[in-house]
């Protein structure tokens, strides 16, 4: 099992090239403001009372996987990446909160921030997991 999620944390931390390591990132950036930026009269989906919130958790948790790979592709480190992205992830949702609350048609809410937060907290714990698995492999 060792064995497995070293090589996975290797993986991660490979570079790829620009297309496989910084494109997915500026795309899922651009979807989620645009979506953000939209009016929407539902989220598509499953209808549950918490389904906002879901979906804040897991886009901006892979947000900061996707912006982690994209900081190493710039010669980070994993760990550092993966705090880097972390920090950049939970202020872009802060920033789409504020913009936000300058459209009639969308609103600002403390809650969705606390569920990009939450989201992106569990993707670094994930990184750093995987940073710390790399390193076990290599030494």
């Amino acid at each position: 099992r060792a064995a497995v999620m070293s090589e996975l944390g290797r993986g991660w931390q490979k570079r790829r090239g620009i297309l496989l390591d910084v494109a997915p990132a500026a795309a899922a950036l651009a979807l989620m403001f645009w979506l953000g930026l939209i009016p929407l009269k539902s989220l598509p989906g499953p209808d549950f009372e918490l389904a906002d919130k879901m979906w804040h958790l897991l886009a901006f948790g892979g947000l900061a996987g996707l912006l982690s790979r994209a900081f190493v592709y710039f010669g980070r480190s994993g760990l550092l990446a993966a705090r880097e992205a972390s920090l950049v992830a939970v202020t872009l949702g802060g920033l789409l909160e504020v913009l936000q609350s300058f459209t009639r048609y969308r609103s600002a809410d403390w809650a969705d921030l606390l569920a990009d937060a939450l989201g992106v907290a569990l993707a670094y714990a994930m990184l750093r997991g995987l940073d710390s698995a790399a390193a076990r492999g290599t030494a």
